[in-house]
């Protein structure tokens, strides 16, 4: 049996953000540091090295929680204000525990505000009886519980007021809240799991900070609970990309209630389908993402028929990255890949559409062994029954670039079906005067 191992890398251009590499969150954003992503924090790789596997023991004082955005923003403290990594929970977390007499609380490498801007919070936060916030400066302060004992998100400006909504703090659950602002505007989008309620904060200027998480000063503004993961975008995402981020953080989540759900292959019904989530998608003219590859190794782009409201989103089984499955293959496939991925392509109210073809591209930059990059073949179990073997593998993919090999106009993709990737079997003709291999189907 021959293995391959693949490795995730890729270069994506997309028009609403600046440079290569599409690798942010859910396929928004880059993590280059040339995108409008400045900070993101993941609690699943505190160190953002690429490994889950080195992380922090349980109750571990965290120092320095660093930034996978490319920006090099890290968030740091010292002493008895820094927070824990806790591994007792679902997911492993930075935990910030407010019942304690020193603050906890991280300071980043950067400051201000930003006042065009998104701000994600992944969190289970503990209602401790004091008010609590998420990031925070001299001048505003988001906040998961707006005052002492209120029990509603918000956001306070300082020295002028407090814009409480009446979305209830979502204290002991694991929730997604956010926080969108656009440039020239007094009104703050405030998000949290499936409610949304948009506040007037009386001012264009004021805007998003992100000088520290928490406040130092005990017994009010402090953080609290545990902290999963935090995005930070200098620009107002567009719809379409706030629904694709917000399904990739559902789906990494727990399938966390969201707005507008376009994802469902992360359901235990539809096989947990849970890891890299991401996608293309369109709202109007004016707001769309048509071309995104996430943390994963596969890239979707040049939609042919991505209309008003349709969405294209795909995660993976986190089935191994090896060429080792021999069984659930079709005829003139020498392996397929373990790793399985699985596909929604619906409308926003969740029904079946049809975008059109594809181009779908994997770089297999490791690829080990023996077997050449013209081998490679696209399964798409297109009668969704669960089985390769009764497919058709899609032939020739293309070289883009580097190891970079493009399936180009791809219409198998259905809703809910599964894909992965295979090798064709190589047939060697042998003869005293001449050795050469034919190219499987």
């Amino acid at each position: 049996m021959k293995k391959q191992l693949l490795c995730i890398c890729s270069f994506i251009l997309l028009a609403s953000f600046i440079g290569f590499g599409q690798t942010g969150p859910g396929g928004v954003g880059t993590t280059d540091g040339s995108s409008s992503l400045r900070v993101w924090l993941k609690s699943d790789d505190i160190d953002a090295d690429g490994d889950i596997t080195d992380n922090p023991t349980n109750g571990t004082p965290v120092s320095t929680w660093s930034d996978y955005s490319g920006n090099a923003n890290n968030y740091t403290q010292t002493g008895g204000n820094r927070p824990t990594y806790n591994t007792t929970g679902t997911f492993d977390a930075v935990n910030f525990n407010s019942a304690l007499a020193a603050p906890q609380f991280m300071n980043g490498s950067i400051a201000g505000s930003y006042t065009n801007a998104s701000a994600y919070f992944v969190l289970n936060p503990v209602n401790t009886g004091n008010s609590h916030s998420l990031f925070d400066n001299t001048t505003a302060s988001m906040r998961v519980e707006q005052w002492l004992n209120t029990s509603r998100v918000g956001f306070t400006r300082y020295g002028v007021a407090d814009y409480s909504t009446t979305i209830a703090s979502p204290f002991g659950t694991n929730a997604i809240l956010s926080y969108h602002k656009a440039a020239g505007s007094a009104n703050l989008n405030v998000r949290v799991n499936g409610a949304t309620q948009t506040l007037n904060i009386g001012s264009t200027t004021a805007g998003i900070p992100y000088d520290r998480i928490g406040r130092n000063s005990t017994g009010a503004d402090e953080a609290s609970g545990d902290f999963l993961e935090i995005l930070l975008y200098n620009n107002r995402l567009n719809s379409a990309q706030t629904i694709i981020v917000d399904n990739y953080l559902s789906a990494k989540y727990g399938s966390i209630a969201i707005p507008t759900n376009v994802y469902n292959e992360d359901d235990v019904a539809a096989g947990n389908y849970d890891h890299d989530v991401a996608g293309i998608g369109r709202i109007d003219a004016s707001n769309l993402h048509n071309d995104a590859q996430g943390t994963g190794i596969v890239r979707m782009l040049n939609p042919s028929g991505l209309g008003n409201n349709e969405f294209l989103m795909w995660g993976h089984d986190n089935g191994d990255l090896l060429m080792s499955n021999t069984t659930d293959i079709p005829s003139r496939i020498d392996s397929r890949l373990d790793r399985v991925w699985r596909v929604s392509e619906v409308s926003t109210t969740g029904a079946a559409v049809d975008v059109g073809s594809v181009d779908i591209r994997f770089d297999i930059t490791a690829l080990t062994g023996v077997v050449a990059a013209p081998f490679l073949r696209l399964l798409v179990d297109t009668d969704n029954d669960g089985s390769f073997s009764d497919e058709t593998p899609i032939s020739w993919p293309t070289l883009v670039s580097g190891n970079i090999y493009s399936f180009t106009g791809v219409t198998a993709l259905t809703n809910n079906v599964r894909f992965t990737l295979a090798t064709g079997k190589q047939t060697v003709i042998t003869n005293r005067k001449i050795t050469y291999r034919v190219k499987g189907n």
